[in-house]
């Protein structure tokens, strides 16, 4: 049985893959809008997203398109308890999981295996469009 997922979860190679204009991910985000989905970018993807990457202008160009997840305490506790359990120090790749895992979505980013680990955990099988 296929596997179906809601939406879109970006983390930072995302954002890093916009911010250097890379063909094959902005036709993804153009496609994912014309479909009506709107990526979700959580706030700890967006920091590191600009901490790294030198086109900012575009990394808002895409962000003007998706929607921006906030991190409160309860949020914050789930991430880094996952994050402990998946014996990493990837804050940002756990916080992408859990937010994948719980809005039922799949990921656009980087290869990672944090991200991998974490969705296990919670039970979540990862659909993960690399870039």
């Amino acid at each position: 049985m296929a596997v179906t997922r809601t939406g879109l979860v970006y983390g930072v190679g995302a954002l890093r893959a916009g911010a250097r204009g890379d063909r094959v991910f902005w036709a993804v985000h153009r496609a994912a809008l014309a479909h009506g989905i709107v990526p979700v970018v959580p706030v700890s993807v967006i920091a590191e997203g600009f901490r790294t990457e030198a086109r900012g202008d575009r990394i808002q160009d895409l962000l003007d398109g998706s929607e921006i997840e906030a991190m409160d305490a309860e949020r914050a506790r789930r991430v880094g308890e996952l994050a402990v359990k998946a014996a990493t120090t990837d804050l940002i790749a756990a916080s992408v999981a859990e937010t994948a895992a719980r809005r039922n979505c799949a990921v656009v980013a980087s290869r990672q295996n944090a991200l991998n680990t974490a969705a296990g955990l919670l039970g979540h099988k990862l659909i993960l469009h690399a870039v």
